[in-house]
């Protein structure tokens, strides 16, 4: 193939899942050449979804912020009735 193939990086997510399905295709039906550019669009889109994934994930870690401890002796003497009820 003597023609330029776009950058992932200039390409949408939908237009890198077009390419690297299409690219793909062509490799399955045994086009040698296609196989280098479908494995470049496949990891620049599985870069990407990861890296959503990690945002997403860091931003729902720091939101609920994390637990509070509970005493180590609180194993040893739980809580007697009148205590647990809260009002």
């Amino acid at each position: 193939m003597t023609q330029q193939l776009p950058h992932p990086d200039d390409l949408s997510n939908e237009e890198l899942a077009e390419h690297a399905q299409a690219w793909r295709r062509l490799a399955l039906r045994g086009d040698r050449s296609a196989r280098a550019p479908a494995h470049a669009y496949e990891t620049a889109l599985r870069e990407r979804v990861r890296a959503s994934m990690a945002a997403e994930l860091i931003a729902n870690a720091t939101a609920a912020g994390p637990a509070p401890k509970r005493p180590w002796w609180r194993r040893l003497w739980p809580l007697s009735a009148e205590q647990r009820v809260t009002s």
